[in-house]
Formats: structure tokens, sequence, C-alpha cells
């Protein structure tokens, strides 16, 4: 496979056209050198965090941190992940989640399902992906508003940075407070499949 490093960090295009499992191994093999957002979080005071990766190696990295308390091997591809019930979470972070090759649009609606109202969800997306990736071209960002317009959450702020990627590709962070977490997910997936 070509030098995963790059397919991992630099060159997005590559990952198109991958499949999941293809993904999840490029990440096994880059593990090791992988940023350490959640160790930030733990430093900040949480205890409670899990951690939900489709790749082996980011999950054996990751618990070598000692700040999980619990870590998922699973995709979050819009399925319901059986394993985690509704409203198990007080906030969910997806770090470098939103890119080709990774979270599909009808992840943003498990992410719903698994905060409690009132709690917290964040993620960060480069404002070139919204167009560029054709997963989220026209899709992602109707998602994101249909779901603020139907009650399911509330933007709570989105703030821009120049240096999103590899001090290169400007993008916005987002927080969303939850509002409700019984998500119909059939209804919203058929609405993403007609924006196609």
């Amino acid at each position: 496979m070509e030098n995963a490093r790059n397919i991992a960090f630099k060159d997005f295009g590559k990952r198109d056209g991958m499949t999941t499992g293809q993904v999840a191994d490029v990440f096994t093999k880059v593990a090791d050198t992988y940023d350490e957002y959640m160790f930030q979080l733990w430093t900040r005071g949480f205890r409670q965090i899990d951690g939900l990766d489709p790749s082996t190696g980011m999950m054996t990295e990751a618990m070598k941190k000692g700040v999980y308390t619990d870590y998922y091997l699973e995709f979050m591809d819009g399925h319901t992940i059986g394993k985690l019930a509704t409203d198990s979470y007080d906030g969910l972070v997806a770090a470098a989640a939103f890119n080709t090759g990774l979270l599909p649009c009808a992840a943003l609606l498990e992410m719903a399902r698994l905060v409690k109202p009132g709690g917290l969800i964040c993620f960060g997306i480069p404002h070139a992906c919204f167009t560029d990736v054709k997963e989220y071209n026209n899709r992602l960002e109707p998602l994101m508003q249909r779901m603020e317009l139907d009650g399911m959450w509330k933007l709570l702020d989105k703030k821009h940075h120049d240096d999103f990627y590899d001090n290169a590709n400007p993008g916005n962070v987002f927080r969303y407070i939850v509002h409700a977490s019984d998500v119909d997910v059939k209804y919203y997936v058929e609405k993403l499949c007609h924006a196609c």
C-alpha cells in the first residue's frame, strides 16, 4: 500500500474509493504517531472517556495512554452501534474524523443518539471538505442544518481556524448542544439518499 502516513495525514484524496477496512488499515499503520486529542481531555480533568475507532492499531495505541474507560472497535457509519445505549454520554468529540473516506454524513445521527439532551457534540471540518469530498458535497451541511431545524441540536458556536490541518487548510470547529437524542435515522438517511 502507498505510504500510509501520506494517505492518513496529507493526501486525503487517495482514500477516495477505499473500503472502510482499507482506511482502518491505513490508520493502524500510523497509529503510533497519531495526535493525543483525548489525552488533552484527561489532563483537563475528564475521567470517564471512551474511545471508538475501526482500526485495531489505533485502539492498541490509544489504550497505552491509560485514559480510556472503554474502547469500541466499530465504524460509525450511520448504523446503530448496539453496544452503546441511547443517551450514553454527556459529550462527544470527533477529532479529525470528517474527511475523505472517514465518517459519512449519517454518523451525525448516531452521534446525536449517543449524547444526552443538554450534552455537547464537538467536531471540526476543513472548509474544502464540504465540496471536495463526494460524500459531503451538498449533503453534510444541509444535514447539519436540517437537524437543527428539526430540534435535534442547536449550534452553540462555530470557530474558524486558518491552520486546521498541517498549518495549511482552513476549517471550522462546530459545537452543538443536543436537544433530542431520539433520532429517526431512517427518515434522515432517506433524505440523504435523495440529495445524492
